[in-house]
């Protein structure tokens, strides 16, 4: 994995866990850190390893897990803290049914349709009598439902330069050949 993800643009950290490889890419340069750029080199290491992925990003208001196919768009799932569910039982039912199908879509895509029902409840609807989760608790949720690690949730390179991961593994891009020819001659 390590070699595939020197081969992009950006650097960053790999942890092997029994459970998944998990891979935090350095934050992308400039002020701002859309979810477009974040995602791009997950989208590339998808690319050249032809293995699909979870890309999980979040914050204390929203989350969102976007599976990544090596042959199809990107498929998000996203929860908002404030969320509140349709009051009205027919849109509600409506509403449910679409979730349902679109989390059956994702789990099938990513060649595990049989966990399309688990990761259809991962939902923060409010429950009487219970406190609501936090969104990022939905991401964990998520690696729960594809047995997936977890640890990394909460992690990032956007707010610390370290992973904070027992036996993660630093990784740079590599020279592209252009640049490489150069240094050579001088």
């Amino acid at each position: 994995m390590i070699e595939a993800a020197r081969l992009g643009r950006a650097g960053g950290f790999v942890v092997a866990d029994p459970m998944g490889t998990i891979v935090l890419f350095d934050a992308p340069s400039g002020s701002r850190s859309t979810s477009r750029r974040l995602a791009k080199p997950a989208r590339e290491l998808v690319g050249r390893t032809r293995v699909s992925a979870w890309l999980l990003l979040g914050n204390e208001y929203l989350s969102e897990a976007v599976m990544l196919a090596p042959t199809a768009k990107p498929l998000t799932l996203e929860w908002v803290a404030d969320w509140e569910p349709p009051e009205d039982p027919a849109t509600y039912l409506a509403d449910r049914k679409a979730w349902d199908s679109f989390c059956a879509e994702i789990a099938a895509r990513y060649g595990a349709p049989d966990r399309g029902p688990a990761l259809a409840l991962v939902r923060n609807d409010p429950v009487p009598g219970h406190a609501r989760p936090p969104v990022s608790d939905l991401l964990r949720q998520v690696c729960v439902a594809f047995d997936l690690p977890d640890v990394a949730v909460g992690r990032s390179l956007l707010d610390s330069p370290e992973p904070g991961l027992h036996q993660a593994q630093r990784f740079d891009v590599a020279s592209s050949g252009l640049f490489r020819r150069v240094l050579a001659r001088s």
